[in-house]
């Protein structure tokens, strides 16, 4: 990698503001993060415009369409020459669209049928790409150890979490306000917060120190694969986000009908989204210090069997109304943070990948990385759906089926987090021996 000039070069460690400036760059991704896993998928079953059956196919083939856009995402960002910051200039490029297909989605989403619907996805999805590989990588060009990645990434994730419990702050608002509104004014809630993260976004971007990152001719394709193939953490940490993914898509997305059709508290969901999300933000601070104590995988292990084992509490005990309910989504959200000290450990590889390579390629990685979470959340909403197509699940009278539901919110995820852990214990000892940042 051609080296920095000496004026450019970066701090020893992060400061402060340089952590809160990045986290806070977060902030319109993390919002648009959840309605397409939560709210949309239901939202656009509820149309009855395209069928429950054919509401994960949708989501399927918009992801086979990130397989081919979002490597080529990464490869522009690392190659290509920008007048404003290898980074920020893509995140500044991606804003505008993503709001006005945002708008367009959630608006008429529901009314369209299958193909307009699925030209408007793939659209939002680059540039929901585009803007969060270029965010992702600039963080790795930042750090400098992997204590370093953990706090970064860590607070990036406390911020998103506040930013979450903004956001379903509206939605849950908008139940207790206007008692019946339907999904489409709680999705139409919950993106209205778009709205504010970005020009929180716009200024923090403008306080994050820039780094000089030159565009560098690429080693060949064929040869990428071969490398990448012939590092085992690094496969290894694909198979790790792909899983979580999977896991966290199949609650998400069955979640609404949970709440309904077992908790009987449809008119609450948003309230108890809003409780986990709650949970998650007390929690990132401690599982930020955690993993900079005892390492990012021992930590997510934890995490997966925290979740898993509450998960499987309710399969003796559900909980009974709102209380109970609203105390169990707490802890769920607590165990949702240490699972994304993903980000940080892909951090801490990028200098290692890049001796192997001979140049850097952390967005062309982060692309890939994000793919695997795409990948991820669409086959959990393809397989959610299917099975329950399957087992004859009615969206309007979702108690005919509640036992089937319950069982796949439960055992959906809890099987995704045995094989993750699996991965994890093997990657252990690929994360202590770090190599020297370019």
């Amino acid at each position: 990698m051609i080296p920095a000039p000496a004026g450019d070069a970066p701090e020893a460690s992060l400061r402060p503001r340089t952590v809160a400036a990045y986290a806070a760059t977060a902030g319109p991704t993390a919002i648009l993060s959840l309605p397409f896993s939560v709210y949309l998928p239901p939202y656009i079953a509820e149309g009855g415009v395209i069928a429950v059956g054919l509401v994960g196919l949708l989501f399927s083939l918009t992801t086979i369409w990130d397989g081919v856009v979002d490597p080529l995402i990464g490869t522009m960002i690392d190659r290509v020459r920008t007048g404003l910051g290898a980074h920020r200039r893509w995140m500044l490029l991606a804003l505008v669209p993503l709001a006005l297909l945002l708008v367009t989605i959630v608006t008429i989403g529901d009314s369209l049928p299958f193909a307009a619907l699925f030209l408007l996805m793939v659209f939002f999805y680059s540039s929901y790409s585009l803007y969060e590989v270029a965010q992702l990588s600039w963080g790795s060009a930042l750090v400098r150890s992997p204590a370093d990645s953990a706090l970064l990434y860590g607070m990036r994730d406390w911020f998103a979490k506040i930013a979450l419990i903004a956001a379903f702050a509206a939605p849950a608002a908008a139940q207790i306000a206007i008692p019946g509104i339907s999904l489409q004014g709680r999705i139409m809630a919950y993106a209205s917060l778009f709205l504010v993260m970005v020009p929180i976004a716009l200024f923090a971007i403008g306080r994050v120190p820039p780094r000089t990152i030159v565009a560098e001719p690429g080693i060949g394709w064929r040869n990428e694969i071969r490398v990448s193939l012939g590092f085992p953490p690094l496969m290894l940490l694909f198979g790790v986000q792909f899983l979580n993914s999977f896991a966290f898509g199949s609650l998400t997305s069955l979640f609404v009908f949970f709440a309904a059709a077992v908790l009987d508290l449809d008119a609450q969901s948003a309230i108890l989204l809003f409780a986990s999300f709650i949970g998650g933000a007390i929690a990132s601070p401690v599982w930020t210090f955690l993993a900079r104590r005892f390492g990012k995988p021992v930590t997510m292990i934890a995490m997966a069997l925290l979740i898993s084992g509450l998960l499987l509490a309710t399969l003796a005990q559900q909980p009974r109304g709102l209380a109970q309910a609203a105390g169990f989504s707490l802890l769920l959200g607590t165990g949702f943070v240490g699972l994304l000290f993903i980000y940080s450990m892909l951090a801490d590889l990028v200098p290692r990948d890049a001796a192997r390579c001979g140049r850097s390629r952390s967005a062309f990685l982060f692309a890939l990385l994000n793919l695997m979470q795409k990948f991820g959340v669409a086959a959990a909403i393809a397989v959610s759906y299917a099975l329950l197509g399957l087992v004859g699940f009615d969206p309007q009278d979702g108690k005919a089926s509640a036992g089937a539901l319950h069982l796949l919110f439960v055992f959906q995820p809890v099987i995704s987090w045995a094989i993750m852990i699996v991965l994890l214990l093997f990657m252990r000892r690929h994360m202590s021996h770090a190599a020297p940042r370019l």
